[in-house]
């Protein structure tokens, strides 16, 4: 009896011994194994939740005035670079249900952040204005108190001079900040200086990458001086692009930044000897596509393309006039390689340049202007691509005209609208343009609206001056619009114990 008990305990011993034992593994390998699935119970659709994130904040950076891209207080007097007589106009206008809006100096001592104004009844109809004539880089942002297809901002920066080395027409609109962004840019032969300009409005620094690519071999090309840009926080750098890719008809120049977003533009300046030859901002591209619309052409530019492309491709060009399309013929491209092309002088009728192609490419233009004494300007057109509904802030003190493409096969129709001082919107005017055509306009009050509802009208504004016309200084520039409607996501979220162990 005492015998079967002792053995009955042992084995109740060994037994229970056991039990732990695989109650601590089973424990241990659930702590690091996911359960099954079919031993979790599945989420029902009252579980997930979703919000829509809206962008109620807008930022963009504006940068200085055209400049000389070194110092002048050295050598003979008589023949120092001088910067004249330049004179500045700064434009800035943000568009929908703005609650605030502002420009602040920016690497700038001594500044004041300027506030728009608006009318009293704020409404996604009207919006907020600020001009001034100062030529220093700033910060343009604006708070929304909703965001709609309607908001946005715009700026523009726009200089000129008639006496100096910077005589003629330069302008630049403000840039919202990015990680990547790529220029098609001119000849970096003889008298070109090229400078890149990169502003990081973030207060963590970074380092860009610059690639180039030019019109003598295919590939990215092997620059005579370093390719990364140190960009400082708060702060902004330069890179000589003439000096790192000398002896090109063309460039295409791609920016990555590896930390923060920047924005980024180039200063064109062309001399030959001690006689101006002109002065332009290139600004970043667009999409590429396979179709690309120029406007702001006009009778008598002579007018080089530039186009590239990542693959070989056959590029179909033609003038777009009032009346129609004509045909310049065809032009093959080298994929990673630039095309510079001589169009020639632009007919009369004309406005615009169309190009085609089975294969997505990108494309700028260069027209130029004569002036008196061997003097020239010249300004950089970009493509533009038709949106719904986008915008232009117009400077002061220039001669303004508007072209509008339309890149349809059939007739359509928009809708272009100029805002006030106070900045409310005047009354829209509704603009027919025949198919595959282009039409002209001057303009009104501090910034021009262009709504199309089929995406067909491709648009942008032109900058003369008949007071330097006056002087024989040639002086041309142009810039294309910014498109209206903020980033919006909308992000859904789901319970699920499958991420708890």
């Amino acid at each position: 009896m005492t015998s079967n008990s002792t053995a009955a305990r042992v084995l109740r011993v060994i037994a229970a011994i056991i039990t732990s034992l695989i109650l601590v593994g089973a424990l241990a390998f659930m702590g690091v194994a996911n359960m099954p699935q079919w031993l979790v119970d599945p989420a029902n659709g009252s579980s997930a939740t979703s919000h829509r994130v809206v962008q109620e904040r807008l930022e963009s950076y504006c940068g200085e005035r055209m400049q000389l891209p070194d110092s002048t207080d050295w050598g003979d007097s008589d023949y120092r670079a001088s910067e004249g007589n330049i004179s500045s106009s700064a434009s800035f206008a943000a568009f929908g249900t703005v609650h605030a809006a502002s420009v602040s100096p920016f690497e700038v001592t001594g500044a004041q952040t300027a506030n728009l104004s608006g009318p009293a009844n704020a409404d996604s109809d009207n919006g907020m204005t600020y001009r001034d004539d100062n030529g220093y880089p700033r910060l343009f942002d604006a708070n929304l108190l909703k965001a709609d297809a309607k908001s946005g901002q715009a700026g523009i920066l726009a200089s000129q001079a008639s006496e100096g080395d910077l005589r003629g027409i330069s302008a630049a609109t403000c840039v919202v900040p990015a990680i990547s962004q790529a220029f098609l840019l001119p000849s970096t032969g003889t008298g070109s200086n090229q400078q890149l300009v990169l502003a990081n409005p973030s207060s963590k620094p970074t380092t860009v990458s610059v690639e180039v690519y030019g019109t003598k071999n295919v590939g990215k090309m092997s620059l005579a001086t370093s390719g990364n840009v140190t960009v400082r926080g708060n702060g902004q750098s330069t890179m000589d692009l003439s000096a790192a890719a000398p002896g090109q008809d063309g460039l295409y120049v791609k920016v990555t930044s590896e930390s923060t977003a920047v924005a980024a533009s180039v200063r064109v300046l062309v001399m030959d000897g001690l006689t101006p030859k002109g002065s332009d901002f290139a600004m970043p591209l667009g999409t590429e596509g396979t179709s690309n619309l120029i406007p702001s052409v006009r009778k008598g530019d002579k007018t080089t393309l530039y186009l590239y492309g990542r693959k070989n491709a056959t590029v179909r060009a033609s003038w777009v006039s009032d009346n129609g399309l004509i045909s310049l013929g065809t032009f093959d491209i080298r994929g990673q390689q630039v095309s510079a092309i001589d169009l020639g002088s632009v007919p009369s009728g004309v406005s615009g340049i169309q190009l085609d192609s089975d294969d997505v490419f990108l494309a700028q233009a260069k027209v130029t202007a004569n002036g008196g004494d061997g003097q020239e300007d010249f300004a950089l057109l970009p493509a533009v691509a038709p949106e719904k509904r986008s915008v232009i802030s117009l400077p002061d003190g220039y001669d303004l005209s508007l072209t509008l493409a339309n890149t349809s096969n059939a007739e359509t129709t928009a809708t272009v609208a100029f805002m006030n001082d106070d900045g409310s919107m005047r009354q829209g005017k509704q603009v027919t343009i025949k198919a595959n055509s282009a039409m002209t306009m001057d303009t009104q009050g501090v910034a021009a609206v262009v709504a199309c509802k089929d995406d067909t009208v491709a648009w942008g504004l032109r900058l003369g001056s008949d007071a330097l016309a006056g002087k024989k200084v040639a002086g041309v520039s142009a810039v294309g619009p910014t498109k209206l409607g903020v980033r919006v996501a909308r992000i859904t979220s789901t319970n699920s114990l499958l991420l708890v162990r």
